[in-house]
């Protein structure tokens, strides 16, 4: 089987299993290595020392998967309905975990996926993560065709804007590459605009340190000084809710990631009231199980105001 007829057929069983977008991109090392160890160095990263802790493989996939020479990417969109839009700037869960966890849904799928592609090329070698490994997939999505990288860092799709999930399977079978998109950006500041801390420095250029998902979610420690969370208690949708492309784009139409029923209901007061073993319970089997009940409530009593 030739790369052509090899990746179309993976391609078409990415679509089955509910990837909107899917392509296939070289595994030599990212031209964006270079700016993400400058970011590092500037301190941009916060407290996620594991971004360093494995930077070199970042910028050498062989050196995660030996003789890696593809990088097969795919996309899942998590946009919310129609419905449930208004709740992306009321609701202080952000939109990414309402639903199941990710890791868990694009896990299984990625799974399914590369057991395929071992079929379309016995005896190629496969790894696959999702948000997981030391892969800069937002780089490498871009390369693969997904969408083009933003202004607000997120992979961004002319039609299904930037609430995407991506995952990648890193392989030696040949694959047939795609073109890069397009960047539509173009003169449009409503991310950097919209962002009320500041984060985006400049275009492309994101210091988690004044980054309410990065606070909410990422920095473990005590605040220094209480931040404004604008009334979210985990992640932020600000820049994405004011992106034009993500403003027309449609609804994901995986059911995993529908909001549970205690998510639609849920306000500060009440969150600010969970016992611990109520918070288990709440964010059992949802991406905010990362979250350490100690943060929940740093989170819950910083300075907060929609």
């Amino acid at each position: 089987m030739n790369p052509l007829e090899r990746t179309r057929k993976l391609k078409a069983k990415a679509l089955e299993l509910g990837f909107e977008l899917s392509g296939a991109a070289s595994a030599a090392p990212s031209r964006d290595f270079p700016y993400f160890l400058e970011w590092l160095q500037k301190g941009y990263a916060g407290e996620m020392g594991y971004l360093a802790r494995r930077k070199e493989e970042r910028g050498r996939p062989d050196l995660v998967l030996t003789g890696a020479r593809f990088i097969f990417c795919v996309a899942l969109s998590y946009n919310p309905t129609a419905e449930n839009y208004p709740l992306l700037e009321k609701n202080p869960v952000s939109c990414y975990a309402w639903g199941k966890d990710y890791h868990e849904v694009l896990g299984e799928k990625l799974e399914t996926l590369a057991a395929y592609l071992r079929e379309l090329a016995p005896e190629c070698k496969t790894k696959h993560y999702v948000d997981t490994g030391p892969i800069l997939e937002k780089s490498y999505a871009a390369a693969a065709g997904l969408g083009w990288i933003g202004k607000n860092t997120l992979l961004l799709n002319k039609r299904f804007g930037s609430f995407l999930f991506l995952g990648e399977i890193l392989t030696d079978a040949e694959l047939a590459l795609e073109e890069p998109a397009d960047n539509l950006c173009r003169s449009c500041t409503a991310c950097l605009d919209a962002c009320p801390t500041g984060a985006l420095e400049e275009a492309g250029v994101l210091n988690a340190n004044k980054c309410i998902s990065y606070l909410t979610l990422e920095h473990r420690t005590d605040f220094k000084k209480a931040p404004e969370l604008k009334g979210y208690l985990a992640g932020c949708d600000l820049c994405q809710t004011a992106c034009p492309y993500n403003q027309q784009a449609p609804p994901g139409l995986e059911t995993s990631f529908q909001p549970r029923p205690e998510i639609l209901n849920l306000t500060r007061e009440a969150a600010r009231n969970f016992s611990e073993e109520e918070f288990k319970n709440f964010t059992r089997h949802s991406a905010l199980e990362r979250i350490k009940y100690p943060m929940w409530k740093r989170n819950s009593n910083a300075r907060s105001a929609f």
